[in-house]
């Protein structure tokens, strides 16, 4: 009884407390931990050793999911070919079958893929994984399947007129017979010969195409303009046997090693004709880059097939320190030396720009001509015994091709001189100061705008 009347004392305690307690406004929100595999890449549950794994990782689940199955399709193919290069040694597949190919669908393996999910709100991983035991059951239960397709295939006539329809039906023969090779390969370790012969059979159709199409690349040669893109279209003119090569999908891009923004038609139109915009390239330090157009082989099989086709080339001219220059307009009427122009080019001798006073050059093989844009002032002050100096001043870094502005600064500096100092040794060091700080400010904006192969990190 004792006992009772003591809990009852107690609950009534916690009611009143809870009662007089301050009322919190607003949500809570717990934070959201990410497993240690979602940062580390190593599930505990998929050991290397003994599965496939593929993460995916993005802003949404569902593009993380979509990015790991992607994944781990290639993955699938790379275990087909990888532990068996000795089989394929001396064939033209281990030297063209060189891209990311999923000649199968995750779909296909059914249960045997495993999965796990995490995210915080603000990114999320996906996982897939299958067993390497899995895949070489699943691979044996597969191939009678596949052999019965690709024996009930027929093998594309030679000397088919259209290449759409050559892409089409070689595409096609060449998914069956490689899905052959690479199950029969995973699933026994051995070569399906036969099956083989027809893989470099239609992979050597796939690939001879972009040599027998004529084509002209026009609009090669332009400079990609700061902040502007190129100025003209590039464009693709092809014909086959004196025809144009009408509704062939097509996939541009920048060439290798470049990134960038390139945005084109996805197929040629009746005439044989496709464009494409290139809206941003991301510069390098080298003096040109590379657009690419090849035959998208994989959207008209459906599957990556993972071929390394020949492509169509155009230049394209980058911002760089060979191709660009700094035009130095500042107007420096502070009854001083020019301390802001010599400053920024002894600075720029240090690092090979390109330097004009006032009107860009012509050479032609300058296309860039950055104005570096100011009129600085100085005021110098008495007060109690001592000389004060001010500089002040907009900076402005601006395009003289397309009148784009692409930096601009503020300073504002004073600085005290000591008690005694002469004034003109009050001024120097108040504008060197002065450049100094808009160096600091400008100096990252050049080397990124006109960059060099030999900048080491900080420039």
């Amino acid at each position: 009884m004792e006992r009772n009347g003591i809990f009852i004392v107690a609950l009534l305690g916690l009611i009143l407390t809870c009662c007089n307690s301050p009322k919190r406004n607003g949500i809570g929100i717990n934070r959201v931990v990410m497993p240690a595999w979602a940062k580390s890449g190593e599930h505990p549950d998929y050991p290397d050793a003994e599965f496939l794994t593929a993460y995916g990782l993005a802003r949404r689940p569902l593009d993380a999911v979509e990015n790991a199955e992607r994944g781990l399709e290639s993955m699938i193919c790379r275990e087909a070919v990888n532990n068996h290069r000795e089989l394929l040694k001396d064939s033209h597949f281990l030297q063209l079958v060189t891209e990311p190919a999923a000649w199968f669908d995750i779909g296909e393996f059914g249960n045997a893929v495993q999965s796990d999910a995490a995210g915080d709100g603000f990114e999320a991983v996906a996982v897939r994984a299958i067993s390497r035991n899995e895949l070489k059951l699943r691979a044996t239960t597969m191939l009678p399947g596949a052999n019965g397709e690709l024996a009930g295939a027929m093998e594309p006539p030679g000397g088919i007129g259209s290449i759409l329809d050559r892409m089409e039906r070689w595409g096609k023969y060449y998914l069956l017979a490689v899905r052959v090779v690479a199950l029969e390969l995973i699933a026994s370790d051995t070569l399906n010969r036969t099956a083989f012969a027809k893989v470099e059979q239609a992979l050597l159709a796939l690939w001879e195409l972009p040599g027998v199409i004529d084509s002209t690349e026009a609009n090669a040669g332009q400079h990609l303009r700061l902040s502007a893109g190129v100025a003209q279209p590039l464009e693709l003119h092809a014909w086959f046997r004196n025809k144009p090569v009408a509704n062939v999908p097509v996939q541009w891009a920048p060439g290798t090693g470049f990134r960038g923004d390139v945005q084109g038609d996805k197929e040629t139109d009746a005439n044989g004709r496709a464009t494409a915009r290139v809206h941003y390239i991301a510069s390098t330090g080298d003096d040109f880059c590379y657009v690419q157009c090849r035959l998208d082989l994989n959207r008209v099989a459906g599957r990556r097939l993972g071929i390394s086709m020949s492509v169509w080339l155009w230049q394209v001219m980058m911002p760089s320190r060979k191709t660009g220059e700094i035009v130095f307009r500042i107007k420096e009427e502070t009854g001083y030396d020019k301390i802001f122009t010599d400053e920024f080019k002894k600075w720029c001798a240090g690092r090979n720009f390109n330097v004009v006073d006032d009107d860009p050059s012509e050479h032609s093989d300058i296309l860039y001509h950055l104005a570096l844009e100011a009129e600085p002032t100085l005021k110098l002050i008495e007060a109690n015994g001592t000389t004060q100096g001010y500089v002040s001043g907009t900076f402005t870094l601006k395009d003289l091709e397309t009148g784009t502005v692409l930096f601009r600064y503020t300073l504002g500096m004073q600085r005290k001189g000591q008690p005694g100092s002469a004034e003109g040794t009050v001024a120097l060091l108040t504008l060197r100061e002065g450049a100094t700080e808009v160096l600091m400010e400008m100096a990252p904006r050049l080397l990124a705008t006109l960059p060099s192969p030999d900048d080491g990190f900080g420039g």
